[in-house]
């Protein structure tokens, strides 16, 4: 795990400080929600027929959903926080890349 990537501010890697607030707050929410699309395609992987099957039910329920899904990754994608990193740092590179940033 590259501790950098994972650590460093990317509006100040990409240099995009001047940006308005609401653009910054637009590119940090679009990260996230390809961090979050990422890792629900690893957990699937991970998961068996079964346990898949599971978490749809679970994701279709309406009380406490954000609950049971925590709960329900917990038990069963031990090593979810080291995946979640991994995701972070990945996206945070190939922005770099794009961008053509030589240094972090």
């Amino acid at each position: 795990m590259d501790k950098k990537f994972l650590e460093a501010n990317i509006i100040e890697v990409l240099g995009l400080e001047a940006l308005p607030d609401e653009r910054k707050i637009k590119m940090v929410q679009q990260m996230a929600n390809l961090v979050q699309k990422r890792l629900m395609l690893r957990i699937m992987e991970q998961l068996t027929e079964e346990e898949k099957d599971e978490f749809e039910k679970i994701l279709e329920g309406e009380d406490n959903i954000d609950l049971a899904v925590a709960e329900f990754i917990q038990n069963k994608v031990p090593n979810f926080d080291e995946m979640v990193k991994e995701e972070i740092v990945k996206v945070k590179k190939e922005l770099v890349e794009k961008f053509g940033i030589t240094q972090i």
